[in-house]
């Protein structure tokens, strides 16, 4: 193998690492959205009120912390 061959397949693994990051990126930003929408649905089926959504979470994480 030639320095050109070599240089070749880096300059080709490395365009190939930074697109699977890129789409990485991108899955974790969708899972991060879908986890949103999943909280934000439940919150409006069990129709709590925006204002009490604080003082609930609240509320649930003293008394796990509390077990």
């Amino acid at each position: 193998m030639d320095i050109q061959t070599i240089t070749d397949k880096i300059n080709y693994k490395t365009a190939r690492v930074k697109k699977l990051q890129a789409e990485i990126k991108a899955l974790e930003t969708k899972k991060t959205q879908l986890e949103n929408e999943e909280i934000i649905n439940a919150v409006n089926e069990a129709n709590i009120p925006i204002g009490e959504l604080k003082n609930l979470l609240t509320s649930l994480k003293e008394r796990n912390s509390e077990i």
